[in-house]
């Protein structure tokens, strides 16, 4: 009975000891595991996040230089002596805003009426930006309309009264061009003359004027030099050892 009594007490104190001891001191610490782990993870991102970033600049620059187009060098004023399209498949530009043969085309520019010799009125116009396979030009007198090709830039007419109304229109597969304020004009001679007269006069006066530049420099040059022999002779006199026979 004592024996028994003995291996409960024992049993008693056992539990009670047991008890008496914090059950979060036999855990491991959790502070710098946490900490660990998020320090891993922010230095994880901070590596991977710009490579992203300077791959996309790269990628963006490469595509601006070597698909940025250029405009061919085309003046639709002058006849071309290779057509726009041409010009762009050999050298990777682009004719501006040319619309293709499946459109009607835009109306070309009238940019002189003048009169010519045999009593022929010379056109000359711009190219639209458009398909345009050949020119007509129409005169108000109702004469049989003048065919031009699609490469030319000036067309002489006969039958142009003074006063009267010139056309040029562009036609292709699907049409002609409608006829504005800038594809007609009227036929003034006397307009076109004096606007010869004046080219005249503008040259006359830019040649006059430079004229008188040479000889306002001409004159201030031998100005210049008179004064300087003037002072040499001075000097002379002034010395008595020297004179102009260069005897003493």
């Amino acid at each position: 009975m004592q024996n028994i009594t003995l291996v409960l007490l024992t049993l008693l104190v056992d539990f009670l000891l047991a008890a008496s001891v914090d059950p979060l001191a036999s855990r491991p610490p959790i502070t710098k595991t946490r900490i660990r782990y998020i320090g891993v993870d922010y230095d994880d991102s901070d590596e991977e996040t710009p490579k992203p970033s300077s791959k996309v600049p790269e990628k963006a620059g490469a595509t601006t230089t070597q698909f940025i187009p250029r405009e061919c060098e085309y003046d639709p004023c002058v006849v071309p002596k290779v057509p726009c399209s041409v010009i762009a498949a050999q050298t990777k530009c682009y004719c501006p805003g040319i619309s293709g043969p499946g459109e009607l085309p835009s109306a070309p520019e009238i940019k002189e009426l003048k009169q010519g010799a045999h009593g022929l009125v010379e056109v000359r116009w711009c190219a639209p930006q458009s398909t345009v396979t050949y020119y007509k030009v129409i005169t108000e007198e109702g004469h049989e309309p003048q065919i031009f090709s699609n490469t030319s830039r000036t067309g002489s007419v006969n039958g142009v009264k003074v006063g009267s109304r010139v056309c040029v229109v562009a036609g292709n597969n699907i049409g002609f061009s409608t006829e504005s304020e800038t594809s007609c004009a009227l036929f003034d001679p006397h307009k076109s003359s004096q606007g010869f007269q004046m080219s005249w006069v503008i040259a006359g006066a830019i040649g006059l004027l430079v004229l008188a530049l040479v000889l306002a420099v001409v004159l201030l040059w031998r100005w210049r030099r008179g004064r300087k022999n003037a002072n040499v002779d001075e000097e002379g006199l002034r010395n008595p050892s020297y004179t102009t026979n260069e005897t003493l």
